[in-house]
């Protein structure tokens, strides 16, 4: 239900760059939320050069004009700028956001946490359980699969999300003033941050409580070529997960944890890398992460013998079913 000429309660922002053939359903998905509370639409289209992503933006903001609006172009901002130019525009006492790729599968999903964090009011951020959609190039379908979201994921929230950024920003509905207080996006973009989403929960758990909803209200796509699943050119990944790792070290300097440390970091830093690669077939660059785990525990010196041993083929192909390590 779509409540309009009201000031919203929920501002819901949509980020999308070359999603022409998905960027309709998304805010389909957001428009068929059933709802009680109003709502905005902030579109953060960051003037995609080869597709018509645009023009279907302008399609849907000129027949919502109540609900939905359309950032005025401007080339190339990158995630951090797009995002926080979107969030100065929202009204709403609490703010979602949504891929331009993923869409709310679950038409309650905004009700259920408003809901929620208007009941309690201690909490700052409420996020859900999601599901995770891969396009398969050989059968032409979408393979769709459970998030595997860590259990008992409010338990020692900090310290496991310095290990793992296991909340997906679009499960997420969180408080606009405590944004406001507390989350400095030009602080993120002057330490060279390539996302705005997982520096945003290591701050905003210092200062409110996170509420997990075991319901899954998104889903995700997985989308080949992207910063952190690009299979073909292992240098993104790399640099990809150089800026997570940045950012772990910011914030573990930052707020320290006693169970982790620097060299904590880098460990699974390299353990990650070591099986990404392997699962990708670039074993060089599998043996080169590798080499860093020799003094890293059991674990570590099984990697490396793996990465040394025709084993590695075996590896890939038991990574490649799905099974986590």
């Amino acid at each position: 239900m779509i409540v309009e000429n009201e000031i919203p309660l929920i501002s819901v922002i949509v980020l999308c760059y070359n999603q022409e053939q998905t960027i309709g359903r998304t805010l389909d998905s957001i428009l068929s939320q059933q709802t009680d509370y109003s709502f905005e639409i902030i579109i953060g289209e960051d003037a995609s050069p080869t597709d018509n992503t645009r023009l279907i933006c302008e399609e849907y903001a000129e027949k919502y004009p109540n609900i939905i609006r359309l950032m005025a172009k401007e080339p190339n901002k990158g995630v951090i700028k797009n995002y926080s130019d979107c969030l100065a525009l929202c009204n709403g006492k609490y703010i979602s956001t949504c891929a331009g790729d993923d869409w709310w599968h679950n038409s309650n999903k905004l009700q259920l946490q408003v809901k929620f964090l208007e009941n309690n009011e201690s909490y700052g951020l409420v996020f859900t359980d999601y599901r995770i959609v891969k396009f398969d190039p050989v059968s032409g379908n979408e393979i769709f699969s459970n998030s595997n979201i860590i259990s008992n994921p409010e338990e020692d929230a900090y310290e496991r999300l310095i290990v793992c950024n296991f909340i997906s920003a679009g499960t997420v509905l969180f408080r606009n003033d405590i944004f406001k207080k507390h989350i400095d996006f030009k602080k993120f973009k002057s330490l060279g941050f390539f996302m705005e989403d997982y520096p945003m929960w290591l701050e905003m758990i210092q200062h409110t409580k996170f509420k997990y909803i075991s319901t899954e209200t998104i889903t995700y796509t997985v989308a080949e070529g992207s910063l952190s699943n690009n299979k073909t050119d292992f240098r993104k990944t790399e640099e990809f997960e150089n800026s997570v790792l940045d950012i772990k070290k910011y914030y573990i300097k930052k707020y320290p944890v006693k169970t982790i440390d620097t060299k904590r970091l880098l460990e699974l830093h390299h353990h990650f890398l070591t099986s990404i690669f392997i699962r990708d077939g670039h074993f060089e660059r599998a043996r080169y992460h590798s080499k860093f785990l020799i003094n890293a525990g059991i674990k570590g010196f099984i990697k490396v013998i793996i990465c040394h041993t025709p084993m590695i083929k075996l590896y890939a192909r038991y990574l490649n079913m799905g099974t986590n390590e």
